[in-house]
């Protein structure tokens, strides 16, 4: 109850007085007018939770809840530059604010501080807004993109807390690998799992914080003997081989010591693959190596985690979690419809719909926090989050009530995701960390 009675006053802080100080910081609010910073935050959030699609026909039916009477057209006047700097500033605020912890209860993941998720998801925007987002991509047969603009949503999720660490919002063409704002928050024991993040010098820099990383290999990177520096060909040392584990130098520059760790894959995994690679390369107009073709048949990974720390059989386990962030984004872009964006012709609505939508994502993670599950029972985030959808309008109410109200809301809402929004129990059962 106490988590409860703690986010009761997040939310009052963070919908009224950081809202109200920050739409004047920010010039949103010059003067006294029907909508204040708080009713304006309140409407955008709760409405894009109650439906992804909120219309300006919703939002002014919000705002009325709130004796709020405004016409459609004095509401989308209201999508400023300034409306823009409010909403992003009240997005960081939520960052902090909501950040808060739910250990799991993973033996093999609990030796280590965090384990941190790293990984992208693209949002299309309306191609006015080319020159403030450029978008790219691949043009599959029969698929064809022709979307000029668009975003990448940059998510660090701790696993371990339950938490999301880090939302960057990036150009859509700008690859990932360029990406390293998470290094900024990597500390001693952490472990940072991700694919398409390979830069051995990121590697490099985290090993020296005294963390760990787990990455899928990069086919054109280096690796050398321990010994005797001698250049290694992966290839070579998985012939006759069904898995493979050797402690090698990466990278031609860096040299940084790790474990290589090769599992061979099924007939049917490597078909699969093998299609998926042709339809990339054929889609940007080159054809796949030999070699290339010949790797598809592996999983290949490398880690600085000694091998007393963790076995080699289990890093594949490990990484495996890293679907728990694709999971996330699968959640909130069926359900709160975060890679659709209702604006199209305004691009300070649609910008102040996509921070609303974040504050969304980081509240309702907030709230997940201070579900109390019995301990052979597992959370459900998506029956969560439909039950949630369907109370958006009450805690819209809530919050412009007394804080008793509201945390009396709350606690109801908790407790009712604790009984009925579980994962059920007669689910095939497959290979887990949590389960380790």
């Amino acid at each position: 109850m106490e988590k409860v009675t703690n986010l009761s006053k997040v939310c009052k802080e963070f919908f009224f007085e950081k809202a109200d100080d920050l739409a004047i910081v920010t010039g949103f609010i010059k003067r006294k007018r029907k909508i204040t910073g708080s009713s304006f935050i309140r409407t955008l959030v709760l409405g894009n939770i109650a439906d992804g699609h909120c219309s300006i026909d919703g939002m002014c039916q919000l705002l009325g809840e709130d004796c709020i009477d405004i016409t459609k057209q004095g509401l989308d006047f209201r999508f400023t530059k300034s409306a823009v700097e409010f909403m992003q500033a009240m997005y960081k605020e939520s960052l902090s604010l909501f950040k808060t912890k739910l250990q799991l209860n993973c033996q093999i993941l609990e030796q280590f501080s965090s384990v941190k998720l790293l990984d992208s998801t693209h949002i299309n925007l309306p191609n006015n807004m080319e020159d403030l987002y450029k978008g790219c991509g691949a043009s599959y047969k029969n698929r064809k993109n022709t979307t000029k603009s668009a975003l990448k949503l940059q998510v660090v999720f701790d696993y371990l807390n339950q938490m999301f660490e880090r939302l960057d919002i990036t150009e859509g063409i700008r690859a990932d690998q360029g990406y390293k704002n998470h290094l900024e928050d990597i500390e001693v024991n952490d472990l940072l799992i991700a694919d398409g993040y390979f830069v051995p010098g990121c590697f490099k820099q985290i090993s020296e914080l005294g963390a760990y990383f787990i990455s899928r290999y990069k086919a054109d990177t280096n690796i050398y003997d321990t010994e005797t520096d001698a250049r290694l060909d992966v290839l070579e040392l998985l012939k006759h081989q069904s898995f493979l584990v050797r402690d090698v130098l990466l990278g031609k520059q860096v040299k940084l010591p790790v474990r290589i760790i090769c599992y061979k894959l099924t007939d049917e995994q490597s078909a699969k693959r093998r299609r998926k690679a042709n339809l990339l390369a054929k889609s940007h107009g080159y054809t796949s190596s030999e070699r290339n073709q010949k790797l598809l048949q592996w999983s290949i990974f490398i880690t600085n985690i000694p091998e007393k720390k963790v076995r080699a059989e289990h890093i594949y386990m490990i990484y495996r979690s890293r679907w728990q962030i694709e999971l996330l984004f699968k959640l909130h872009k069926s359900h709160m419809k975060i890679d659709i964006i209702k604006g199209k012709k305004n691009i300070h609505r649609v910008l102040c719909e996509l921070y609303a939508k974040l504050c969304a994502m980081l509240m309702f993670q907030g709230i997940s926090s201070c579900v109390e599950l019995k301990t052979d029972a597992e959370f459900s985030p998506t029956k969560a989050l439909l039950e949630l959808q369907k109370r958006a309008r009450e805690l819209f109410l809530a919050l412009s009530k007394r804080i008793g109200i509201l945390k009396d809301f709350l606690g109801k809402l908790v407790s009712d995701w604790s009984k009925f929004c579980l994962k059920d129990k007669y689910r095939k059962k497959r290979v887990s960390s949590l389960s380790s």
